[in-house]
């Protein structure tokens, strides 16, 4: 601890008084150790008195040094190029120097600022003002008068030409791109096919469009293109909405096919996660049917093109390498739980069933994960119940948790979407994953699949899973009732085989008719009771036609199952004269569903994924959680003269 100098007078002090008692005591007169105690108290209290002169003289000094650089320093912040004021707690500017006035000549800083809270102002905050970018730094200052007003010093820095240089960094920043032919198996299939001149042809219109925006490239496989490209020209490409999509279309490829390309463009601060960013956008490009591309930064992308409807693909390579697998999967395991999309659909209860039936084939015990019953499904549900085959297969969540095992395997069907999924926590905790679905690639997709088959081209889930049982085994036969089930799928998601249609599709059905499906068995899984009838014809008759041919309407909130009946409605609609498209939405618990439809001129699920749905061209969906109906009429809206926009038909 340190001391004050005079304490070392205290010893000396006691020291003195010491000795001159022992004088006193030991000699004579007494008066002289009493003179000797006199003469150590009078030396004491010069020296505090000395001490405390020298104290004050110090005390002086500093007070003159602290004057003298309050005053320098006052100088300083009046005369310093960088802006600084006082305001008080109302806002008003007490005091404020040179370089600030030169600014802002103003009285109220909340005139200048509109989201400044003089009263709690944040310790620091950004400004674009005049043309320059500032960081405002804030700090109270501290007043011995409790009656004083509230001050706060604020101090400008000048960010702008550091933002300047770090803007140029950013844009000239390399970042990494990926373009193939997304097609070229089904066309290299086709002998007509002008292979040879058509990459060339390909080639050299990637490379003028490369040239355009002053980057570079490598074709590193057949058909596979690499690129590098400055930051600062994808803006550009955005703007332009990729026209290279377009230009490729015209390349005459001597078939009936066109070429159609996928580029997937990663944003990051390092060329290793650029080229990790643009490899899983190409993964989602393709997943989404192709013809389109992706733009990844971070965890947000961006979709450009993908206007047209996925062409079927020809090829069922895919089908029997994934039947094989599947089989090997399902002769591992001794569960197989089968889950589908929230609200689910016969689609989803049609291939349920026929990959339950794969199970059996092979002795695996099959379950399929169902929380509730619907209208839609209802029939079949029925049925299962009354069938020995299926009466103790249906298990909800909670069921399916408690029975599972760690080596079972679950199946997502007519989903691949974490946030549509019926049971998220089943498909997590099994051993092994697959999923089946006939969707475009959203962003939100299922991860770690041991499995996947994804078909975009394809009409519906039922029509993938009729081709991978004819694949499974030969000795494999459907019932009557699961033949018919799957025929329904693929009729109510094709409606009744009008849209998404290939050759595939009616192959499809023709096995399936084949093994037992009765057409009026199936019309019946269809029939409506007499209210929802009436329901449907309501939101028929209060659609709103928009510009375009785009019809909007909704289901009024005592339709019944008014999911059901909002797909039912937005089918009719598009088959009135003039409408080209159809948006139905309908209550469904705290949230809304969207259901759309069109003819083909008007892509839907464009529309549909701005709200976080997705779905096809003529046939897509969405749902939109803890929002009222006017408020999701609005976003629908909104999104609709977006697209309008964006494809130039406004």
């Amino acid at each position: 601890m340190r001391r004050s100098p005079q304490t070392i007078l205290i010893p000396i002090a006691i020291l003195s008084l010491l000795a001159g008692g022992l004088v006193c005591y030991a000699l004579q007169p007494p008066w002289i150790g009493a003179g000797i105690c006199l003469l150590a108290v009078v030396l004491l209290c010069v020296g505090l008195a000395s001490f405390a002169s020298y104290r004050r003289s110090v005390e002086r000094a500093l007070d003159d040094i602290f004057q003298q650089n309050t005053s320098a320093a006052g100088n300083i912040i009046s005369n310093i190029d960088i802006p600084a004021l006082l305001f008080d707690h109302q806002g008003r500017i007490v005091w404020a120097n040179r370089a600030f006035r030169e600014l802002y000549d103003g009285g109220d800083i909340r005139q200048l600022i509109p989201s400044l809270d003089p009263r709690f102002p944040n310790q620091a905050h950004s400004l674009e003002y005049k043309g320059r970018s500032f960081q405002l730094m804030n700090m109270r200052v501290q007043r011995n008068n409790p009656n004083a007003r509230h001050l706060t010093f604020q101090y400008w820095l000048d960010r702008t030409e550091a933002l300047h240089y770090s803007r140029l960094y950013e844009e000239q920043l390399p970042t990494v791109a990926l373009i193939q032919i997304d097609n070229y198996d089904d066309l290299n299939a086709d002998k007509q096919f002008h292979r040879n001149s058509v990459l060339t042809e390909v080639e050299n219109k990637i490379s003028d469009f490369v040239s355009s925006i002053g980057g570079v490239y490598r074709n590193y496989d057949t058909a596979k293109f690499f690129l590098v490209i400055e930051a600062a020209r994808l803006a550009e490409l955005e703007k332009q909405r990729f026209p290279l999509l377009d230009a490729v279309r015209e390349i005459d490829t001597g078939t009936s096919q066109s070429i159609t390309l996928s580029i997937s463009v990663g944003v990051a601060n390092r060329i290793a996660a650029s080229d990790e960013a643009a490899q899983s956008a190409m993964q989602l490009a393709l997943g989404r049917g192709g013809d389109q591309a992706v733009v990844k930064r971070g965890t947000s992308y961006a979709f450009y093109g993908g206007r047209r409807q996925v062409t079927t693909r020809n090829s069922r390579v895919k089908a029997r390498l994934f039947a094989k697998a599947l089989r090997q999967l399902m002769e591992a395991a001794d569960q197989v739980f089968i889950i589908g999309h929230r609200n689910p659909d016969m689609d989803c209860m049609g291939a349920a069933l026929g990959l339950m039936r794969c199970a059996m084939l092979v002795g695996c015990s099959a379950y399929l994960v169902l929380d509730a019953s619907n209208p839609s499904i209802e029939g079949a549900v029925d049925s299962m119940h009354h069938n020995t085959l299926y009466r103790d297969s249906i298990k909800t969540p909670e069921q399916a948790l408690a029975i599972m095992r760690g080596g079972a395997v679950a199946i997502a069907v007519d989903t691949q979407r974490a946030s549509s999924i019926l049971a998220l926590e089943v498909y997590e905790r099994a051993g092994k994953r697959v999923v089946i679905d006939h969707h475009r690639r959203p962003v939100d997709a299922l991860e770690n699949a041991t499995l996947n088959y994804l078909e975009a081209g394809a009409s519906s889930t039922c029509e993938m899973v009729t081709e991978v049982i004819q694949y499974f085994d030969d000795n494999l036969r459907l019932t009557t009732f699961e033949s018919g089930a799957l025929l329904a799928g693929i009729t109510m998601d094709t409606k009744h085989f009008a849209f998404n249609t290939g050759a595939r599709t009616f192959e499809a059905a023709s096995y399936l008719r084949r093994n037992g499906a009765d057409t009026a068995t199936v019309k019946l899984m269809f029939q409506d009771d007499m209210q929802t009838y009436r329901s449907r014809a309501k939101v028929v008759e209060s659609a709103i036609l928009m510009e375009k041919g785009i019809a909007i309407s909704s289901c009024p909130p005592d339709a019944g199952y008014s999911p059901l009946i909002a797909a039912q409605a937005a089918d009719e609609l598009v088959s009135i004269k003039g409408i080209q498209a159809s948006f139905v939405l309908a209550q469904a618990g705290e949230g809304i569903t969207i259901s759309g439809r069109s003819l083909g001129d008007i892509n839907v699920q464009l529309i549909l994924e701005k709200l976080g749905g997705g779905g096809h061209l003529a046939v897509a969906g969405a749902q939109l959680r803890g929002t009222t109906m006017d408020a999701a009429i609005n976003r629908l809206t909104q999104a609709v003269h977006e697209y309008l926009q964006e494809t130039g038909m406004a």
